[in-house]
């Protein structure tokens, strides 16, 4: 991964998704406030909403919170670690994440799951969608190992890149510049889908 490609990408993450970031910026306000259950609605209901209005039929509030309150002591436990000093084939730090990760994809499913970490500890996790998952040929089901070995393809294809004490971390800032390029596929499928149609006619 080129630096100069990298942070073109970031900017253009900023430019086109301005509105749903100050959303991000205001659910980490309402975590240091000590409202993390309504963090996480917030952002899994606008991050996350074509899976949201699914599982919102089956939500459970309480049930929610419980998982929250499970994971809290291990989220605590790996607050100051970071993703670019983490060796995530460590059993300790994997079994800690793989915990975290299955509770949360109990409850929010794997996009979700990885959107609440990433939430919680911006310089440690990376979220993942269908389309990054598809991008980095990781099976779509999503399981923990799955987002382990995923952590650490993130490690080796951003190994190259500069980012000290830069904001947002580089955990966040990779995930813009996947978000920039799987958005980039979405958007040429949706092309390439209107000229099949056309050709038909």
């Amino acid at each position: 991964m080129d630096q100069s490609e990298f942070e073109k990408t970031i900017e253009e993450f900023q430019k086109i998704e301005d509105a749903r970031d100050q959303l991000w910026d205001r659910a980490k306000v309402l975590i240091e406030k000590g409202f993390e259950v309504e963090a996480y609605i917030l952002i899994l209901a606008t991050w996350n909403f074509a899976r949201f209005r699914y599982f919102m039929k089956n939500f459970d509030l309480r049930e929610f919170q419980e998982v929250i309150n499970r994971v809290n002591p291990i989220f605590k436990k790996l607050e100051n670690t970071q993703f670019e000093n983490t060796d995530f084939a460590k059993n300790i730090v994997a079994t800690d994440i793989k915990y975290i990760y299955d509770q949360l994809k109990k409850i929010a499913e794997q996009t979700g799951a990885s959107k609440i970490m990433a939430l919680k500890n911006s310089k440690l996790f990376v979220m993942w969608d269908t389309e990054i998952r598809k991008i980095y040929k990781i099976d779509n089901k999503g399981d923990a190992d799955d987002y382990i070995q995923f952590l650490i393809k993130m490690q080796e294809y951003f190994k190259a890149i500069k980012w000290i004490d830069k904001t947002p971390p580089l955990a966040k800032a990779i995930d813009e510049y996947n978000y920039v390029i799987a958005d980039r596929n979405r958007g040429l499928r949706k092309i390439k889908s209107r000229q099949r149609l056309a050709a038909r006619q």
